[in-house]
């Protein structure tokens, strides 16, 4: 007999459900013919099965609004030094809901991005801009946005011309990131104005990102030959060594799902082997329940409309559209 993958807490096979034999001998039910009735104890149990960096916490929890994951950020207060600290504290981030129906994979996602966008505002924190002899932080998230947005005070004030080596090199020198610093190293003028930095990193002894630890130089594609260009674009490069580090290094069940070290062929010939049509158009009352399960589960999503100012606008929103199938929000005329 063929080994039949066991399913995770709070998924149910749906009656008749097919079985996908795989190419290790084992048998599973595909996720998408599974019902899912998630509890905080069911997502706890799968959550417990991720790991990441030791000093990100994810927790589980429950309030009015229903279960959600969040993570908690063992370390320093950015914006004091590290020498004037000498204990560390637990920062929480914001609550990532958990709908009792969500299938499994996607609240394993949810622990990803959670992670990936706890990690993105520390490391916005952690880049610091020296000017007038003040320190500030320009890409962290604690702007006042509304502020910005009624003040129209923060447009570029950029000159369309190129900006010199030597006018570049004194940009970078005024960042400092994670207690450490950055060389422009060299230069590359390509088409269409774009430039190719190449840039040296220097950490220092407070230095914690575990990415920086291991970099030395790296390369930055500059759109545009102007000193707000480069900050952008360094700013992308900083967040996409952030985010290949979670990639990497997230892993449930001791699986790295997201490291770009997994097939792309296999992930899709798993996928064409578990997804086909073949798997159920032979069995009429299957396919039927699966239909009514999915419209089940759709109809859960679906948001109401009112009479605000918002809901006004979302329904001349919509109105220029023609929406003929799927669910529209409910009190909809």
């Amino acid at each position: 007999m063929k080994t039949q993958l066991p399913l995770l807490p709070g998924e149910t096979a749906l009656p008749s459900a097919p079985k996908v034999l795989l190419d290790d001998g084992t048998n599973c039910i595909p996720q998408h013919y599974l019902s899912y009735h998630h509890t905080k104890e069911s997502v706890d149990n799968i959550v417990a099965e991720v790991s990441y960096d030791p000093s990100y916490l994810l927790f589980v929890d429950e309030d009015k609004g229903g279960i959600f994951i969040q993570v908690g950020i063992i370390g320093v207060d950015n914006y004091m030094s590290a020498q004037s600290q000498d204990s560390q504290k637990i920062v929480y981030g914001r609550r990532w809901r958990v709908e009792p129906q969500l299938p499994s994979s996607e609240i394993i996602q949810t622990a990803f991005l959670a992670i990936m966008k706890a990690r993105e505002h520390e490391v916005r924190e952690l880049i610091k801009y020296n000017d007038n002899n003040k320190a500030t932080t320009p890409f962290s998230c604690h702007h006042d946005l509304p502020l910005m947005a009624m003040s129209g005070k923060t447009n570029t004030d950029d000159k369309s011309g190129h900006v010199s080596e030597v006018a570049l090199q004194k940009v970078i020198a005024k960042l400092q990131y994670d207690h450490g610093y950055f060389e422009l190293v060299k230069l590359l003028p390509l088409s269409s104005e774009q430039l190719l930095v190449t840039v040296q990193f220097n950490c220092s002894d407070t230095t914690k990102l575990p990415e920086l630890l291991v970099l030395s130089n790296f390369n930055v594609l500059i759109e545009a030959p102007t000193e707000n260009a480069l900050l952008f674009s360094l700013m992308d490069a900083l967040l996409h060594l952030s985010n290949r580090h979670v990639e990497e290094h997230f892993t449930f069940k001791t699986f790295a799902r997201f490291s770009r070290k997994n097939s792309i062929r296999k992930i899709s010939e798993l996928s064409a082997k578990t997804r086909h049509k073949g798997l159920t158009e032979n069995d009429i009352n299957f396919t039927l329940a699966f239909k009514q399960s999915n419209y089940d589960t759709d109809e859960t999503r679906v948001p109401r409309l009112s009479d605000s100012v918002l809901g006004l606008k979302l329904v001349s929103q919509m109105q220029k559209f023609n929406i003929a199938t799927g669910m529209l929000p409910r009190k909809f005329p």
